[in-house]
């Protein structure tokens, strides 16, 4: 009895160490594979195909909105129609790899999770003339040989963290786009099929990719961007992760406003606390107690990805130049910035800004400021790839005013 019961837990340990421990961190945790991206934007991913019934219309419809998106095919299908692969291609699409044949990986052998993988990765190797560097394994699942291969292949296990069950037939279009909508914020991951299931699933996948590309940039504000991966290592990522919790925090504890899809900047309607802030005509702009704008800067936007400090500076006054003209027709047009005179922001980063209009000016050194130049610091640490070690002349030491009358802000040119 005594050796049953430990030949039974032997064989249900071995079971577990093989399927359920390597999913539940791969799958379920995201401890060895990519949840989410780490950009501004929201990326859309397809599972399953290709097929000649459905993807034709999904490369319509991103053609339409202009979206890069990345298509894991199975390799079998991906053979059988190796035109849609070329399609993809051409218009501008990421590959990877979503397994040879779709085994669920608990029920594949060790022998036969490494055949399917180094054969799938062969075949679209071969078709798309690429190497391949992302796989996804059939329904997210993992078993300890899924994850030995990709390690051993130096491969990403690109999963999401935003789906809308596309794959039932019984959710509609509507119900499909209001699930993923409700789980999206920046570096979302969005899964949807192109391939297998009920054909009519699959119609209902098609209609709400379209309410999708326009909804996520109209109403949530957010850029649809292509997959990419920073190299970071698994601190910099929790770093990343942490800060970002509390920047989500701040925004909506003060109601900070995203101006478009693409904009740099942000707005608080808040109260002044002063100095006075004068036209260059004599006229009192604002003082203490006064409604203003505050300005923030959109901080993931500001993300680096090369190292070339300088190269990093030019192209955030680019942005903020590029950002501009949304920002005066955002004030323009929302009519409680009606009785605010003054768009105000404290701030690091204050070098080459009078050239776009703005006034700057010297602050109290109290503690509020240093906080804020703490903050900034901080901010350049988490998106900036050199980190502290970073040495950038556009980054003052000395937190200062920076503002831009409403009346100059809309009659300014920024050479659009």
């Amino acid at each position: 009895m005594n050796l049953g019961y430990l030949l039974l837990s032997f064989v249900l340990g071995g079971a577990a160490l093989y399927t359920v421990i390597p999913d539940l961190f791969l799958h379920r945790w995201g401890i060895g594979s990519w949840k989410r991206q780490f950009s501004p934007g929201v990326t859309l991913t397809f599972d399953d195909g290709p097929d000649p019934a459905v993807t034709p219309r999904i490369l319509e419809v991103l053609e339409k909105y202009q979206v890069c998106a990345t298509f894991f095919v199975v390799a079998e299908k991906a053979q059988k129609y190796p035109e849609l692969i070329q399609q993809m291609k051409a218009k501008g699409h990421l590959i990877g790899v979503h397994s040879l044949s779709h085994r669920y990986a608990w029920f594949t052998s060790p022998w036969q999770t490494a055949r399917e993988w180094t054969e799938s990765v062969r075949v679209l190797e071969q078709l798309t003339d690429n190497k391949i560097t992302w796989m996804r394994p059939p329904w997210g699942t993992f078993n300890l040989m899924t994850w030995w291969w990709f390690k051993r292949h130096k491969m990403r296990a690109v999963l999401w963290n935003a789906e809308g069950h596309d794959w039932d037939v019984r959710r509609s279009p509507a119900e499909i786009t209001k699930r993923i909508l409700k789980g999206i914020n920046e570096g979302t991951i969005v899964v949807l099929h192109d391939g297998g299931g009920d054909f009519r699933a699959r119609e209902n996948s098609i209609l709400a990719l379209a309410q999708l590309c326009e909804q996520i940039v109209q109403k949530l504000k957010l850029p649809l961007v292509p997959l990419e991966f920073p190299d970071w290592k698994f601190g910099q990522r929790l770093t990343f992760l942490v800060w970002e919790k509390w920047e989500h925090y701040y925004a909506r504890k003060h109601h900070v406003e995203r101006i478009d899809a693409t904009n740099i900047f942000r707005l608080e309607k808040s109260i002044y606390d002063g100095p006075n802030l004068y036209a260059e005509d004599g006229r009192l702009l604002a003082e203490k107690g006064d409604p203003v704008a505050e300005l923030h800067l959109d901080n993931i936007r500001l993300q680096a990805k090369g190292r070339d400090i300088q190269k990093t500076a030019l192209k955030v006054m680019h942005q903020i130049r590029a950002s501009l003209p949304g920002l005066a027709r955002y004030v323009a047009e929302d009519t409680t910035y009606d009785n605010i005179k003054v768009l105000v922001a404290e701030t690091l980063l204050h070098r080459g800004v009078k050239g776009f209009g703005f006034n700057v000016q010297d602050l109290p050194n109290t503690r509020k400021g240093q906080g804020i130049a703490w903050l900034q610091k901080m901010i350049m640490r988490v998106y900036h790839p050199a980190g502290k070690n970073r040495k950038n002349e556009r980054l003052g030491n000395k937190t200062m005013l920076v503002w831009i009358s409403r009346d100059k802000l809309l009659q300014f040119d920024y050479g659009e």
